[in-house]
């Protein structure tokens, strides 16, 4: 008798829970699957903003020195860019009957030369020029150069070989020598390479008269 209870209270407890289950007394209680995460889809909230870092922004002075020079007498103020591969110095005695003022550009045997002082000037003749009479200079051939002032310039190679060049200006009646910057002179190797001489056409096309 004892055993018959307790098997009839278990099958009604059996049954009063499946109908329940069919009836839907029951909570449900639903388990979801894990997704996989994608990092490209994760978004950090409330992150600081960072400034974007600014990448460094070429100087207009990048590569070379401007150096400024000159202002004695006649001759005007000036400014040249010299590359850094270069070296420079100057000699000046400003004032007085021996007023001058000298930039020296130097690399190994390469130089350029600007020197204003009281000298005398010539014209300065290239192929196709007649003879003038008096003092001038003559060259076998030249290469133009415009300044950053929009001066007209030449370095010239002297008639008969030799090294070096010198630069003359173009002026009222022609190209002569000095310029407005000074005398201008270049002192090469015997054979210069035609690397180094763009360069110095380069450093030349920068003076600017100030």
């Amino acid at each position: 008798m004892k055993y018959a209870i307790t098997i009839i209270l278990t099958a009604l407890i059996v049954g009063m829970g499946v109908t329940a289950y069919f009836k839907g007394w029951l909570p449900t209680v639903s388990f979801n699957k894990p997704q996989a995460v994608s990092v490209e889809n994760i978004e950090v909230l409330n992150a600081p903003s960072l400034a974007p870092v600014a990448s460094p922004s070429a100087s207009p002075t990048a590569g070379f020195t401007v150096v400024k020079a000159g202002g004695i007498l006649v001759f005007k103020v000036y400014s040249i860019d010299v590359p850094t591969d270069w070296t420079y110095s100057k000699e000046a005695a400003p004032v007085g009957d021996i007023a001058i003022d000298k930039l020296i550009l130097t690399k190994g045997s390469y130089k350029i030369t600007i020197y204003q002082a009281a000298t005398g000037g010539a014209p300065c003749l290239y192929p196709g020029d007649p003879d003038q009479e008096g003092p001038s200079s003559r060259f076998a051939s030249f290469v133009g150069i415009t300044t950053a002032t929009g001066d007209k310039l030449r370095r010239g190679k002297a008639d008969g070989g030799g090294t070096g060049f010198t630069v003359c200006e173009l002026q009222s009646g022609g190209y002569g020598q000095p310029t407005g910057f000074g005398h201008i002179s270049v002192s090469t190797p015997a054979v210069p390479t035609q690397a180094v001489l763009v360069q110095i056409d380069s450093i030349l096309s920068s003076l600017k008269k100030i």
